[in-house]
C-alpha cells in the first residue's frame, strides 16, 4: 500500500537510536513538540533534530506538521506502533534487572474485567504480593475484554485477568485458570422472575455488558447454547452501574457473574434489588484466564505475580452458586 512502506533494513539499522524512538512516541502521544519536550525534559530543537534524523533513516515522512500540532502519517503510525513496543520492552528490561538484584521496584500493570475483578482470589493474591514486595509499583485497571487485548498487544499492561479468553489467532498467550458461574438476573417483582426456561425470555428486553457483535460474549453464548438467536430487544451498555440502573428502570434481563452475589457491599445491594431467574438450562460460565503478550518476556516481578495468580485461582475456583 502506498505511503505505508518502511524499508525493512530501517528497522534493524543501528543508526535508529532509542532516543529517536522515544521522541517519536512522545510527540505522537502529546501532539506537539512543545509538550513532548516538556515530558522528555529535552529541548525542542534537540527533539526536532531526532525526528528529522529518524525520518532520514527510514526514508519516509513520519509527521504532518501544522499550526495545530503534529500528526502521524500512515508510515509514522506503523513505526510508532513498533516504537511503543520497543520502548516498553526496554523499560521492562531495566525493571527486570533491578528486580533480579533484589530491589523489586519495577512497575507491574494488571488489567481486569469486572467479572474477574469480583473473584476474591484476585484481591487476596495481589495483597500478598504487595506485602512481600512493598516497593513494587502496582497499577490495576478495569476494562472490557476487547480493550484488554489491545492494551496487551501495545505493551500498556503486563498481565490481563479476563472473563473472555481471546481468540486463538490473537497471538496472545492465554492460560485458563478457573470457571465462574453465571446467572440471569431481573428486578425483584419482575413478571418473569420465576421463568423456568430461556425460551420464555427470548422476547423480553435484555442488557449486554459486551459489544453485540461479539459472539463470545455471555449473552450470545447463552442463547446459542439453547439454539436461539440473540434477542432483538437488546441494549449494549458497557457501564456496570448504568446497566444495573437500566435493569430496574426498563424491566430488562441481564447475565451476571454469580460471584457478585457472594460477598461485600455489592452482594447486599444486589440481593435487595434483583432476583436470579431459575431457568432449567445451564447458563454458560465465565472462563477466567490470565493473558500476556509473551509470558517469556515478563519481568521477574510480573512473572512471579502471574504464577501466584495462576495458583491462587486454581485453589479458589468457585463452586456453582446454589439456586
Amino acid at each position: 500500500m502506498a505511503g505505508l512502506q518502511i524499508p525493512a533494513c530501517a528497522l534493524t539499522d543501528p543508526s535508529m537510536k532509542l532516543q529517536q524512538l522515544r521522541a517519536l512516541e512522545a510527540i505522537a502521544e502529546c501532539g506537539s513538540l512543545q509538550e513532548a519536550s516538556r515530558v522528555l525534559h529535552v529541548t525542542q530543537p534537540a527533539l526536532s533534530k531526532s525526528i528529522k534524523e529518524l525520518e532520514s533513516n527510514v526514508g519516509a515522512s513520519l509527521f504532518i506538521r501544522s499550526s495545530k500540532g503534529m500528526y502521524l502519517t500512515p508510515a509514522g503510525q506503523r513505526l510508532a506502533m513498533h516504537a511503543r513496543l520497543i520502548n516498553e520492552d526496554v523499560r521492562r528490561a531495566r525493571d527486570d534487572l533491578d528486580d533480579m538484584n533484589g530491589k523489586v521496584t519495577g512497575e507491574v500493570v494488571i488489567g481486569v474485567t469486572p467479572v474477574s475483578g469480583s473473584v476474591s482470589a484476585l484481591a487476596s493474591c495481589i495483597a500478598g504480593f504487595h506485602r512481600e514486595f512493598p516497593n513494587a509499583r502496582l497499577r490495576l485497571r478495569e476494562m472490557r475484554p476487547a480493550q484488554m487485548n489491545e492494551e496487551l498487544r501495545s505493551g500498556a499492561i503486563h498481565i490481563g485477568v479476563t472473563s473472555q479468553p481471546p481468540a486463538a489467532e490473537s497471538g496472545l498467550n492465554c492460560v485458563h485458570v478457573c470457571d465462574v458461574p453465571s446467572v440471569i438476573v431481573v428486578r425483584k417483582g419482575h413478571p418473569l422472575r420465576a421463568a423456568r426456561s430461556v425460551h420464555a425470555l427470548q422476547h423480553s428486553g435484555w442488557l449486554s455488558l459486551d459489544p453485540l457483535h461479539d459472539t463470545s460474549a455471555p449473552l450470545h453464548e447463552l442463547f446459542a447454547s439453547c439454539g436461539l438467536p440473540l434477542p432483538v430487544r437488546t441494549i449494549e451498555c458497557t457501564s456496570m452501574t448504568l446497566a444495573m440502573d437500566l435493569t430496574l428502570e426498563l424491566d430488562a434481563l441481564i447475565v451476571l457473574s454469580a460471584e457478585l452475589f457472594r460477598r461485600g457491599a455489592m452482594a447486599a445491594q444486589l440481593d435487595a434489588m434483583v432476583a436470579i431467574v431459575p431457568v432449567a438450562e445451564p447458563v454458560p460460565p465465565r472462563r477466567i484466564s490470565l493473558i500476556t503478550r509473551d509470558r517469556g518476556v515478563l519481568t521477574w516481578a510480573a512473572a512471579r505475580l502471574h504464577d501466584a495468580l495462576q495458583l491462587a485461582f486454581a485453589k479458589a475456583a468457585p463452586r456453582a452458586l446454589a439456586a
